[in-house]
């Protein structure tokens, strides 16, 4: 019987190569890079996305109170301020039912509701806590007294909001006081219904909006 050569080398191959090895982490470490840039992007265009809203209902609330000679209220409700089970801030429009005037009258505000609620980007949030820009202190409304609003649908409600309200003129009239408002939009998400901004080092990524109190047209400051 004639054998067949006899062979040193294997004719399979029983692992990975040094160089193979290193041509996948770095395939790897390429995806996660690109994976947490467009996480980055994603999470910043939900931002960007969110301030437009939240501009726009400001526009919407001042001209709205112009047209109908009568006080608007853009409420923001935080998790757990509205039946709704989702961790998401939502904003509703309201118009005030009769005379209301924030620096004098006290308990629920009757109110009429003019659109549905509607819930921020997810992965966006609001922020307390006044600002400064140059010499001017920016009063925030979720650093500022909940408003209790009354008002119905379907059935009757009784909810508490932070709020920014505007006059018949256009005018900013809560929160009171002669400082313009500030609004902070920033990514992160609650927990506990509790706002928590993602940061970047010691950075939080936000956005910043300021109310004026003559014309409240809402401004970018934040360049």
């Amino acid at each position: 019987m004639i054998l067949p050569p006899h062979s040193n080398r294997s004719t399979a191959r029983d692992g990975f190569s040094l160089v193979e090895m290193v041509a996948v982490i770095a395939v790897v470490v390429i995806l996660l890079i690109a994976g947490v840039n467009l996480i980055g992007n994603t999470s910043a265009q939900a931002r960007k996305a969110a301030t437009d809203q939240i501009s726009g209902l400001i526009e919407q609330a001042r001209t709205t109170a112009i047209a109908s000679r009568a006080t608007v209220v853009l409420a923001i409700a935080e998790p757990g301020d509205l039946p709704a089970t989702d961790e998401r801030c939502r904003l509703g429009l309201f118009r005030v039912e009769g005379e209301w005037n924030p620096e004098t009258t006290t308990g629920p505000v009757p109110a009429v509701l003019l659109s549905r609620w509607k819930p921020l980007e997810t992965g966006v949030i609001l922020l307390g806590a006044d600002q400064t820009a140059g010499a001017e202190t920016l009063v925030n409304p979720l650093s500022t007294d909940e408003l209790t609003l009354t008002y119905k649908t379907n059935k009757s409600y009784s909810v508490k909001i932070h709020a920014l309200a505007f006059n018949s003129r256009g005018g900013l009239m809560y929160p009171t006081g002669s400082s313009p408002a500030n609004l902070r939009i920033a990514e992160g998400g609650y927990r506990g219904g509790k706002a928590s901004p993602n940061r970047r080092g010691n950075t939080i990524a936000e956005n910043f909006l300021r109310i004026g109190r003559v014309t409240a047209r809402p401004y970018r400051i934040d360049g």
